[in-house]
């Protein structure tokens, strides 16, 4: 049995579902020069330029529902320290100090062309306001949601199926392999020069941070409680039972519903790709925190 558009059991998949999570890490990634999620309507033309969606902070924002939990500190290093005896430092683009986000694109695209060239991820250096971008998609992962059409990736080849065994509707295995590219693309990426590239940009990552309305301090913090929610998806053991809500599938286990987007994400991945992901994501993790 196959649907026309993606099934709700991974929530914002939009209809085509362009995979949001490999963005998460790998534009993640990119956005702070550094991690993961992805976004996107197949109806969009890929050559569109892509709706910057920044949320608006309340002058007296509502407590998050659940606390956001704490992440440590990424400690202040250089480029070249992050990557010392791990990548050679004459290949690291360091920024001038007069360097502002309103011209620092082209730097970003210089920087991160290396990691994102030729893969599914290379689109989305194409957009403007990349630093932004990356911080408002950084904030939202790090609440283990994901935002829409802030950078548009090439859509799915293929159609999301299911299939019935022993009575029970589940994803249909071939539907994986629609997320290989993603995950191969994520797991080519080089942590450690990914975090040698959010050293180079923490200040002005910072900035686009504070413009959120958020203390800029947090910033790196956002950064790790975002790697931390594609970390904790759980994995299953067996494809999970689905069932038919009018023109669109939800999980039958009411705790697998509840998931956040991305762990429903990764989950729909399939456990290869999944695995791939969240081993990047612990890398990244580690490199950051000088682990």
């Amino acid at each position: 049995m196959q649907v026309d558009s993606e099934d709700r059991y991974v929530e914002e998949a939009g209809h085509g579902g362009i995979p949001k999570l490999p963005l998460a890490l790998g534009v993640l990634a990119l956005i702070i020069g550094v991690a993961w999620y992805f976004s996107g309507d197949t109806s969009q033309s890929e050559t569109a330029p892509a709706e910057l969606v920044v949320p608006v902070p309340a002058e007296s924002p509502p407590p998050l529902e659940p606390e956001t939990p704490p992440a440590p500190d990424i400690p202040a290093l250089s480029p070249v320290t992050v990557i010392a005896e791990r990548i050679d430092p004459n290949d690291i683009v360091i920024p001038e100090p007069e360097l502002t986000l309103a011209d620092s694109d082209p730097m970003v695209r210089e920087v991160l062309n290396e990691s994102l060239a030729d893969s599914v991820f290379e689109q989305a250096l194409r957009q403007d306001d990349l630093l932004e971008r990356g911080t408002a998609f950084i904030d939202a992962a790090a609440k283990g949601s994901i935002l829409n059409k802030v950078f548009p990736l090439p859509p799915l080849e293929g159609k999301y199926s299911v299939v019935v065994v022993a009575g029970k509707t589940v994803a249909d295995p071939a539907s994986y392999q629609r997320y290989d590219a993603y995950a191969a693309a994520v797991g080519a990426l080089n942590p450690q020069r990914l975090a040698a590239a959010f050293h180079q940009f923490r200040p002005l990552l910072e900035q686009a941070y504070a413009n959120l309305g958020f203390e800029a301090d947090d910033m790196d913090n956002s950064l790790v409680r975002a790697l931390d929610q594609v970390i904790a998806a759980p994995v299953l053991e067996k494809p999970a039972t689905l069932v038919m809500d009018i023109t669109t599938y939800t999980y039958e286990d009411e705790s697998l519903e509840n998931l956040s987007p991305i762990a429903k994400q990764l989950i729909r991945m399939g456990p290869e790709n999944q695995a791939v992901i969240q081993a990047q994501a612990s890398a990244l993790r580690a490199a950051l925190l000088g682990k």
